[in-house]
């Protein structure tokens, strides 16, 4: 089997040649020519079977100088045709154009409660919840108008074949059952749906990004052909995802984080435990990568000896 041909197998519940792998991590702001190159080279270098697309330069909402709510209160969405969203993209299909469908494509998006914490921070966005609902509500709508359009645009313009679609916020101690209700899961569910209206290769990533565990249950009912969450974090190991997340595609396994035996260990070291995790997922609707983002000077031939263990 090729790369596409190894991952399409697996989405549709068949045996593949052997198991495909995917992981991912962050390249930087760059020009959108070496946003190309760059993950085209990862792909070249890694080996891996599938491509999970981001361009770094768009990782931060643009707020502009908003501090306060009464600042908040006046955003607007940046609009289907603004840099930020046709942006994300042009880089989506200019990266597609040059893979000429060789391999699954994913493009992440962020849920809109994590595009506010990355662009003001996690203790600032708290902070504005409990200094004004109204305030917090609204920008998370104005977010969530922008993700809506990228998304439906990404899915029918760039060839890109379907959406990581990142979850934070669910960390314990950080929001209420009704705080969480309230503002974070009608703008979950709208961008899962939307990215569902346009593809059945969704992946849903429930990060753990902060090493806190999650509140998982706020998020398995989101439907998804795959799934990928911290089993070095959360409550659900690897062995237990399929009884947990039901019948969809299980994709990770191996610890992102740079202490990891992954990102230290020998070639043997790592090839050894890449057999462990084979064997403790089983065999069916199975992709190898990790928890989350590998660091970013990650050397690809790390991910090279993944998939020698994988073959072999």
């Amino acid at each position: 089997m090729n790369r596409r041909e190894r991952v399409e197998a697996v989405l549709k519940g068949q045996t593949p040649d052997r198991t495909p792998v995917c992981f991912w991590h962050h390249f930087g702001a760059l020009s959108p020519q070496q946003t190309v190159r760059a993950h085209l080279k990862w792909l070249e270098d890694s080996g891996e079977d599938m491509l999970k697309m981001m361009s770094d330069e768009f990782f931060i909402y643009p707020l502009g100088d908003a501090k306060t709510p009464k600042d908040f209160l006046a955003l607007r969405p940046q609009g289907r045709q603004s840099a930020y969203v046709q942006g994300m993209i042009e880089r989506a299909t200019q990266i597609n154009e040059a893979l000429h469908g060789s391999v699954v494509t994913l493009y992440n998006a962020f849920s809109p409660y994590p595009n506010l914490k990355h662009a003001i921070g996690q203790e600032a966005a708290v902070a504005l919840l409990h200094a004004s609902p109204e305030a917090f509500g609204h920008v998370l709508d104005v977010i969530l108008s922008d993700t809506l359009d990228f998304i439906e645009g990404l899915l029918t313009q760039s060839g890109t074949d379907g959406c990581m679609l990142c979850m934070q916020g669910a960390e314990e101690g950080l929001f209420s059952d009704e705080a969480y209700m309230r503002f974070l899961r009608p703008g979950e569910k709208a961008i899962v749906d939307m990215a569902n209206r346009y593809s059945q290769k969704n992946l849903l990533h429930l990060c753990g990004w902060d090493g806190t565990p999650d509140i998982l249950e706020r998020w398995r009912g989101y439907d998804s052909a795959m799934v990928n969450w911290d089993v070095d974090v959360e409550h659900v190991k690897l062995r237990d995802g399929r009884a947990y997340f039901g019948d969809r595609v299980l994709l990770g396994g191996l610890n992102n984080r740079p202490d990891s035996l992954l990102n230290t260990g020998s070639k043997e070291e790592v090839q050894t435990l890449v057999r462990a995790t084979l064997k403790e997922a089983g065999e069916a609707r199975f992709i190898l990568g990790a928890d989350c983002s590998l660091p970013s000077d990650v050397n690809p031939e790390r991910v090279r000896w993944v998939v020698e263990a994988v073959e072999t």
